[in-house]
């Protein structure tokens, strides 16, 4: 089993993709969803950059700084993310039923990754009405993209109910219909 102590951010991209298709890296689609995430704040940034004469100077500047810590956290949350999936599925290998702590942490986990792309689309919003018709394609990029991180962060949080308490499934599953009542209403 290869050590989850090295950072996600310090591989290259091609390692990032080569341990992705690798189950020993355990880089599944939680790890995905906050790639994602951070790519789509990328683009988000490099779009507020392009419309950044047509924008209120503060507010591009709380963009700039929101995109930038959304980059960061979606960084350390596929660690976290990753790290989680670590347990998980060591806890599974050695037991036939996983510790209840480490699968609720596996849940919560995506589900922290889901609201933060809920909050990179919030700011999405803001931006859009600024954004000259040459960065649009950029825009919509960054929106896919985090639409399609939340959806893989639910779809991981999902998989995990089966393994928890009904009372724990029922109260986790809310937060996730929750959370996709949430992406439907965003434009």
């Amino acid at each position: 089993m290869t050590a989850t102590s090295e950072t996600i951010a310090e591989w290259t991209l091609r390692e990032l993709v080569d341990r992705m298709r690798r189950p020993r890296y355990r880089c599944g689609g939680g790890v995905a969803a906050c790639i994602a995430v951070a790519q789509a704040a990328a683009l988000a940034d490099l779009v507020r950059r392009a419309a950044q004469r047509a924008i209120d100077p503060a507010l591009s500047a709380e963009l700039s700084a929101a995109f930038a810590e959304t980059i960061d956290r979606a960084l350390t949350q596929a660690n976290r993310d990753r790290s989680v999936l670590h347990q998980l599925l060591d806890t599974l290998r050695h037991n036939s039923v996983a510790e209840q702590s480490v699968v609720e942490q596996a849940t919560i986990v995506p589900l922290e990754t889901a609201d933060l792309g809920l909050q990179l689309l919030e700011k999405l919003a803001h931006l859009a009405p600024q954004v000259p018709a040459f960065a649009a394609s950029d825009l919509e990029a960054a929106k896919a993209l985090a639409r399609a991180a939340i959806q893989a962060a639910l779809a991981m949080a999902r998989a995990n109910l089966p393994l928890l308490s009904a009372d724990r499934a029922s109260q986790l599953s809310e937060e996730i219909t929750t959370r996709f009542a949430k992406l439907d209403a965003a434009a």
